[in-house]
């Protein structure tokens, strides 16, 4: 009688080696905002900078900088950062609040006021604006009522001398709370927020940092709150809106970003940083015409924007063209020498497009039946970063007789939430095996990772098999998500199969994954599925586990174990691989 045993244990084998890693430039920026907020000044100086080197005239991290300068209380450099700001947009409203800031802070009440009362009359919703302004009248009364109070002829000892007035406590706390942010403290960066909060309800600054800080720390829901707060008291307010695209993308929800930078870029068509999130969205809805135009634009008013340069060079890496990347990351980092995001980026080697698997298992059958064997060995090549061909052998013995097994495989991505596959398989000379198989696949992305919860994949598999003496036709849709942050990975299978004498059987798989450390990576799950063995669809249950670990980036080891029952026999497996990356 002719065998043929499920590929259940090989393929939650082959499957082990499997990964995928995804990467933004917004991480930087988002880093920066971080370290503000948290007051540490002197990491999210350096943070901004290396946005600065990636995109010289990014006047929203000129801006960033610019009140992280303050924090530092170094007048000088934010004036410096302020001015460029100006340079290059000449109607940024913060930036011009920035110098407002410094020549309160200088004392320098009329050139103060000079800048804040116009932005006060364009912004009559911003609560910020109107905060200094009171603040600066009120000095500017003081100063007036000491001036008329000073004697006319003041002995030397009580002759006055006017002070500097006080900075503003909320612009402090502001400050404080970016430099938390800034230095990743985001818990402590929003209790000082919030207090600011205490103090000017509506100063929209508050709100937005507040917005900001709580995205960092995934509290999304309340982060969407304070930016709608800020527009609610400022409609128009940039900042408010840029950070309601960032919370998009922080979900994961590309169309909405789409949505809403449209909006922007329909109000601020020249915003440099709403240019490189419109960069960065179309890289992610994998236009990357659109994404290179958006940069491109950006590099024609900023020539040293290291933002928009660092996305060019993210483009020609997706592209596949890791020469041209490397080369657009080095003239960031010449602009922003200390910036650790564009080293970090020449730090990744060249992309390995060749993989080389290798795999064998043994079975060991009670009763007598003696032993089965499974072997594989595959090579696949990335022809571009998102279309991958493969080859497949596969050498197996079962009760004496051996059968070689030649498969070939294409992979395609078709966006980032969306890929498929294909394959053909044929086994000449098929004593057990099919003679003959196809297949396909999809896998959907249908909820991104919030709160340390997701992604969500819904997946589905299908095979038709031709043996010597029947033809099977298996369809397995599946559902897998994550939790804790991608280090818990849970599945579940349904495996429905039916052969050409209408003989149907229904399954499950059970599977949890679980990353123990960045090298090291558990499995086990349950099988309660149907087997094909002699044109017979058999019922099967079976437990298994194993783990992976990567003796280099280049290099994985696997194992695996698997206990199966069935009628006639139970079966031990042990399963034994390698990966090389080349």
């Amino acid at each position: 009688m002719k065998r043929r045993a499920g590929a259940v244990a090989l393929t939650l084998l082959l499957a082990l080696g499997q990964a995928a890693s995804a990467q933004t430039t917004d991480e930087l920026y988002a880093s920066g905002v971080k370290a503000r907020q948290q007051q540490h000044f002197d990491e999210a100086a350096d943070l901004f900078r290396r946005v600065l080197a990636q995109k010289p005239d990014n006047t929203d991290a000129l801006v960033q900088l610019g009140f992280v300068e303050l924090g530092r209380n170094d007048l000088v450099a934010a004036r410096e950062s302020f001015a460029k700001t100006l340079a290059l947009a000449p109607a940024y409203a913060d930036a011009k609040f920035g110098l407002a800031e410094i020549e309160f802070r200088s004392g320098n009440l009329d050139a103060a006021l000079g800048l804040v009362e116009p932005l006060a009359q364009e912004h009559p919703d911003n609560g910020d604006f109107a905060q200094l302004l009171a603040n600066l009248r009120k000095a500017q009364v003081a100063k007036k009522q000491a001036a008329t109070a000073r004697p006319v002829k003041p002995s030397p000892a009580k002759a006055f001398h006017p002070s500097k007035p006080r900075p503003d406590p909320v612009a402090a706390l502001l400050e404080k709370g970016r430099k938390l942010r800034n230095a990743g403290r985001f818990g402590e960066a929003e209790q000082v927020y919030r207090s600011a909060l205490k103090r000017a309800p509506l100063n929209t600054d508050v709100l937005v940092a507040l917005g900001l800080v709580a995205g960092f720390q995934q509290k999304f829901e309340e982060a969407g709150r304070f930016f709608d707060a800020a527009l609610r008291i400022r409609s128009s307010l940039l900042d408010a809106r840029l950070g309601k695209v960032r919370l998009a993308l922080w979900q994961g929800d590309v169309a909405l970003a789409r949505t809403r930078i449209d909006s922007v870029l329909a109000d601020a068509p020249g915003n440099s940083e709403a240019l490189v999130l419109e960069g960065r969205i179309a890289m992610l809805e994998g236009d990357h015409v659109r994404a290179a135009r958006a940069y491109r634009q950006v590099l024609a008013r900023e020539p040293r924007n290291g933002e928009a340069l660092v996305g060019l060079g993210d483009i020609s890496r997706a592209e596949g063209d890791d020469d041209a990347a490397r080369q657009a990351y080095r003239q960031a980092l010449a602009i922003e020498p200390n910036s650790q995001d564009i080293a970090q980026r020449l730090a990744v080697p060249p992309p390995r497009k060749w993989r080389f698997d290798i795999g064998s298992e043994v079975s060991a059958l009670t009763a007598g039946q003696g032993n089965w064997t499974d072997s594989v060995v595959g090579l696949s090549y990335r022809l571009t970063p998102s279309t991958t061909v493969s080859g497949k052998t596969r050498l197996a013995t079962r009760f004496g007789q051996t059968d070689l097994q030649v498969e070939g495989r294409l992979d395609h991505a078709f966006s980032s939430r969306f890929s498929a596959y294909a394959l053909v398989a044929a086994t000449p000379s098929a004593d057990f095996l099919a003679r003959y198989s196809v297949g396909t696949g999809a896998s959907w992305q249908a909820v991104s990772r919030t709160n340390g919860v997701g992604p969500l994949f819904l997946n589905v598999d299908a095979r038709y098999d031709d043996f010597a003496d029947t033809r099977v036709t298996t369809i397995s849709p599946w559902i897998q998500g994550y939790v804790f942050d991608g280090r818990l990975g849970l599945s579940a299978r349904w495996v429905h199969a039916r052969d050409d004498a209408d003989t149907r059987a229904d399954g499950y798989v059970l599977r949890a994954d679980v990353v123990v450390t960045p090298r090291l990576s558990l499995f086990a799950g349950y099988a309660d599925a149907p087997e094909i063995s002699d044109g017979s669809l058999v019922p099967t249950r079976s437990v298994f586990g194993g783990a992976a670990y990567d003796l280099t980036d280049d290099l994985t080891l696997r194992a695996s174990f698997a206990h199966e029952r069935r009628r006639a026999f139970d079966r031990n497996t042990f399963g034994l691989g390698l990966t090389a990356r080349f």
